[in-house]
C-alpha cells in the first residue's frame, strides 16, 4: 500500500517538475519571437527598405509571439489548478505548431 502511495507521489513531482520546464519553454519561446522581431527591424534598418516591408517579414513573428503568450497564461492558469498533463499536452502541441503556421 506504501509503495503505491510513494509511486503516485513520485508521479506527481514527475508531471509538476515536467510542467514546470513546460512553462519556461513556452516563456522562452515568446522571448525568441520578440527578439527575432528585434533583430529583424535592426538588421534591416535602411531607408532603401520601406517600413511595410520590414512589417511583411516581421508579421508572422509577432502572431507568434502573441499566440505563445496567450498559450502561456492559458497553461500558466492550468498549472495553478493542477493540471499538469493539460500544461504539457498544451505547451507541446503550441512548439510543434509554431513550427508550421505561416502568415
Amino acid at each position: 500500500m506504501e509503495t503505491e502511495q510513494k509511486q503516485a507521489s513520485r508521479r506527481r513531482r514527475n508531471l509538476k517538475k515536467g510542467a514546470k520546464i513546460a512553462l519556461v519553454l513556452i516563456m522562452l519561446n515568446v522571448v525568441g519571437q520578440l527578439a527575432t522581431v528585434y533583430q529583424t527591424r535592426h538588421h534591416l534598418a535602411s531607408p532603401l527598405i520601406p517600413e511595410s516591408a520590414i512589417w511583411q517579414v516581421n508579421k508572422q513573428f509577432v502572431f507568434l509571439a502573441i499566440v505563445s503568450a496567450v498559450v502561456s497564461l492559458l497553461a500558466l492558469l492550468l498549472y495553478f489548478f493542477e493540471k499538469y498533463v493539460f500544461v504539457i499536452v498544451l505547451v507541446a502541441l503550441t512548439m510543434i505548431a509554431s513550427r508550421y503556421i505561416y502568415v
